[in-house]
């Protein structure tokens, strides 16, 4: 096939089957910073959209549990119980929002919804059969506080986000399949009381369900991959439904504590509802919930299997080809037919190792032709090489090329995305005055800091560790890393008062050519302090002034 023209940009309706492999980043929200895997992208064409929904939904959600609280009698007592629990529910979950939206998948969303599974299940105990009085039902919740505190003791602990993710959701998608079957299964098989009692959480839990926690579920399968129904649908669904859940848990808690109310007075056990509206059974709701919590987080993933890295990351190896074909003029659609009737395009999609294959005529110029070749390795590129060159070889093609040959070819690595990276690199050439001999007796001086502008002294506090004693007051502590005094470099680490931060210096001889041209890398964690914005600015406004200053001569 011979593409005439770019093909325009615009979202697919559906992202590809598989499941994008998580990359782990540093998320930071007002100088807080904590591990993290990408739970939304605010950077594809529906970025503004995305994150002005999670600010509605948080918003919402938190006035939601405030106006539900309001109606809540003080002093606190166990009568409101249900305002209280469907009130903090609504406030918890619109933090969720809020934290999914600046700390992404970290471990600050997974305490988050642990909260939000204790208030479900504060929910799941008030309805159960098993607790006949106000005092069972506190101890029950007494129970599931220390059972949500230990899956958050695990949440922090854990050595790895992604286990930790596991522990928490494992556990908490458990009950958002529970309190729907059991809703209703009460609601189906009851009498018309019962069927009036939970006919709201039925229709509350079941939205929750299938229009938020399912669309979280599989919006992380494909975080990266922008199409109308992962990047637009789903998170619409999420940010209508949550509020709708809550104002339909709202006012079902009014009618539950009013039945409480009642129920205190004619029945006598006191503070919980009549016995014919409490389910019974309701372990085998929990273990349906938790069978069917494993569909979504393990069967599904399995099935959808994982896409491929992304260009640039995960150490993606592979390698992209270009070639120019200049036709004589006029030859360019005996060209195109020379090609096709080779097969030429089939065969090499069909290669190992091909990931694209593409031909491309100059729209100005309709006698140059340009293959575009993505292979997986640059073995697979040479393999194909090899194949093909018998047929540049033919008199027929080579008669139709001018100079007979290709007229160009290039291969080029996938360029690496910085978003790709765990740390930026900076790099920073200056010229000094003095020779580089002169400029490396001083910085090769492990107990020199001269050079180092800002510092006062330096003190040797192991064989390759000095502390740099600055001149506002303030202490560096170094490792020296590499000293090599052949090619002039050192290399060295800052331990404190932060850490991921080596600079290189080198300055190497130039011959006869007066001064010295000196280089400074250096690589920083992203987004931790400092930046690299910081230091190219620190480097060119102060240092570098000042190192021309020491090495005028």
């Amino acid at each position: 096939s011979i593409s005439m023209a770019a093909t325009p940009v615009f979202p697919p309706w559906f992202p590809p089957w598989c499941r994008v492999l998580p990359v782990d980043k540093i998320c930071s929200f007002y100088g807080i910073k904590i591990p993290c895997v990408p739970a939304i992208n605010l950077k594809d064409e529906f970025g503004l959209e995305v994150e002005m929904g999670h600010w509605i939904t948080f918003v919402l959600l938190v006035l939601i549990g405030i106006l539900n609280l309001s109606y809540v009698q003080f002093p606190f007592s166990y009568k409101d119980s249900m305002k209280i629990t469907t009130g903090l529910y609504s406030i918890i979950t619109g933090f969720f929002a809020f934290f999914r939206l600046v700390f992404h998948v970290s471990r600050f969303l997974l305490i988050g919804a642990a909260l939000h599974n204790l208030a479900e299940w504060s929910i799941l105990i008030q309805v159960s059969n098993a607790c006949t009085t106000s005092t069972k039902v506190k101890d029950a919740l007494r129970n599931a506080t220390f059972f949500i505190l230990a899956i958050v003791v695990l949440v922090v602990m854990m050595p790895s986000l992604k286990a930790a993710v596991l522990v928490e959701q494992t556990f908490g998608i458990m009950l958002d399949f529970a309190l729907p079957l059991l809703f209703g299964y009460m609601y189906f098989t009851g009498n018309e009381r019962v069927r009036s009692f939970y006919k709201l959480p039925v229709i509350a839990h079941t939205i929750h369900l299938f229009f938020t926690i399912l669309p979280l579920v599989f919006a992380n399968f494909h975080v990266g991959n922008t199409s109308w129904y992962s990047s637009f649908f789903l998170e619409t669904a999420i940010y209508i439904s949550g509020p709708i859940t809550h104002v339909l848990y709202m006012w079902w808690s009014f009618d539950f504590d009013d039945i409480k109310k009642e129920a205190a007075e004619k029945e006598k056990p006191a503070d919980v509802i009549p016995t014919e509206l409490r389910a019974k059974s309701i372990i085998w709701f929990l273990v349906a919930g938790y069978v069917l919590g494993l569909v979504p987080l393990i069967a599904v993933p399995l099935v959808m299997g994982p896409c491929p890295a992304a260009p640039g990351c995960g150490g993606s190896i592979a390698i992209m080809g270009t070639s120019v074909a200049v036709v004589h003029p006029g030859f360019g659609i005996a060209f195109q037919d020379m090609v096709s009737s080779k097969r030429l395009v089939e065969r090499a999609r069909h290669a190992t190792g091909n990931l694209k294959y593409e031909l491309y005529r100059d729209i100005q110029d309709p006698d140059t032709f340009r293959f575009v070749e993505h292979w997986a390795s640059r073995e697979s590129l040479q393999e194909w090489m090899t194949e093909i060159h018998p047929l540049f070889q033919e008199r027929a093609m080579k008669n139709l090329l001018v100079g007979e040959k290709l007229q160009h070819f290039g291969g080029y690595s996938y360029y690496q995305s910085s978003e790709c990276r765990s740390v930026d690199s900076g790099a920073i050439f200056f010229e000094v005055g003095a020779s580089c001999d002169k400029v490396w007796s001083v910085v090769s001086n492990w107990s020199d800091c001269s050079w180092v502008i800002g510092c006062d002294y330096a003190v040797i506090t192991q064989p390759n560790t000095r502390s740099l004693r600055m001149k506002d007051g303030s202490t560096v502590l170094v490792a020296l890393r590499k000293l090599d005094n052949v090619n002039k470099e050192l290399v060295y680490e800052v331990l404190q008062p932060f850490k991921g931060y080596t600079g290189s210096v080198l300055v190497p001889d130039t011959g006869s050519v007066p001064g010295c041209n000196a280089t400074y890398r250096f690589t920083v964690l992203k987004n931790a302090t400092p930046s690299a914005d910081f230091v190219y600015a620190d480097f060119l406004d102060i240092r570098v002034p000042g190192l021309k200053k020491l090495f005028k001569s």
